[in-house]
């Protein structure tokens, strides 16, 4: 239809969303100020001054629309294009509503546990989810538990100015290639806006933040990068534990420390500030240290799951070298937190 479309690609989409994404933050923080939809700063907080909250509708208003681009340029793939997009919408519109009035979280987890269920009930009935060995209900189920945990855990981790966004930005990258390889170039696109978005948003959000993410954007995307995972696993053959590793620092550190708040019998579902990038800050270092630590690691994940994608790597291999390169830096973290506690 467009010829060449992987220049108008990068010399337009990508650019495009960018600059979107920017103005519509800075139109978002304004209104949050009128809204005085703020966060302000509490013994849990890792921020100190108040700050306004729900920039990333930005980045969901430019990807969504990305991808009714993207669907109308690839009507071969228009279905899972505009899944992803209405993916992304509808958990939008939930962590909306959380941002303006403060929904209970068992209104939050039960509209999650719906959306999820619609997704994969409609990759089931359009014969897009390949279910393997396993029986179907027992892999379904597991499947809308990584969507709801997903979206969570990317609210979890969204605590600190630029985190989300860089780890938004790289995923969205990464995944964009691997489903531009596949033959995918619709997901590509759409990926590929998202990660313009992230940029266009960043410039706000790195430290010291203007606006923060809120759940209109955090939920939202860990729904998003989830539903990409279950496609690229099930549609396009591609090898879930290498979105695993891609994934690895929110999924590693958010399952982590819910897991050591469980085992400690603390309420694991009230705000608290143990996660492990929380606990760096704590320790001394800056917002943009922390994310820029993030982004280095995600980088290095990036590549180790992109040869695992390859065929270069067998997935005993690359899973290994994850732990390592997630490993160390928990155990560092660990023992400095030991350290200063004695």
């Amino acid at each position: 239809m467009i010829a060449n479309l992987g220049v108008f690609t990068f010399l337009f989409a990508v650019p495009a969303t960018v600059i979107a994404a920017w103005w519509l933050t800075g139109l978002t923080r304004r209104y949050a100020l009128r809204r005085e939809m703020l966060d302000i700063p509490n013994q849990r907080s890792s921020h100190s001054v108040p700050t306004p909250r729900g920039g990333g509708v930005a980045i969901v208003i430019v990807a969504s629309a990305a991808h009714l681009v993207a669907a109308w340029l690839y009507p071969g793939q228009a279905g899972l294009v505009l899944l992803l997009g209405m993916t992304l919408a509808g958990y939008a519109t939930l962590g909306w509503l959380d941002d303006h009035y403060d929904l209970s979280t068992i209104v939050r987890l039960l509209v999650q546990l719906l959306l999820a269920l619609a997704v994969m009930s409609w990759l089931i009935v359009n014969d897009f989810w390949i279910i393997g060995d396993l029986p179907a209900v027992i892999l379904t189920g597991v499947a809308i538990v990584w969507m709801v945990w997903m979206a969570n855990l990317y609210n979890f981790m969204d605590g600190i100015d630029g985190i989300a966004a860089v780890e938004t930005l790289v995923l969205a990258v990464t995944a964009g290639a691997w489903f531009g390889a596949a033959g995918s170039e619709g997901i590509m696109l759409a990926s590929l806006a998202v990660a313009g978005a992230a940029i266009g948003f960043l410039g706000w959000n790195w430290a010291p933040a203007k606006i923060f993410m809120g759940d209109v954007g955090s939920v939202s995307l860990g729904a998003f990068f989830a539903l990409l995972a279950l496609l690229g696993a099930s549609v396009y053959a591609m090898p879930f534990s290498a979105f695993v590793i891609l994934y690895g620092v929110f999924l590693v550190d958010a399952s982590v420390t819910l897991l050591r708040r469980v085992v400690r019998g603390e309420k694991w579902w009230q705000a608290h500030r143990s996660h492990y990038y929380q606990r760096l800050v704590q320790s001394g270092w800056s917002h943009a240290r922390v994310s820029t630590a993030v982004l280095i690691i995600n980088v290095m994940l990036a590549c180790l799951a992109s040869a695992l994608v390859a065929g270069m790597m067998s997935v005993a291999g690359a899973l290994l070298l994850a732990a390592l390169i997630l490993g160390v830096p928990l155990i560092l973290i660990d023992l400095h937190s030991r350290q200063l506690r004695n």
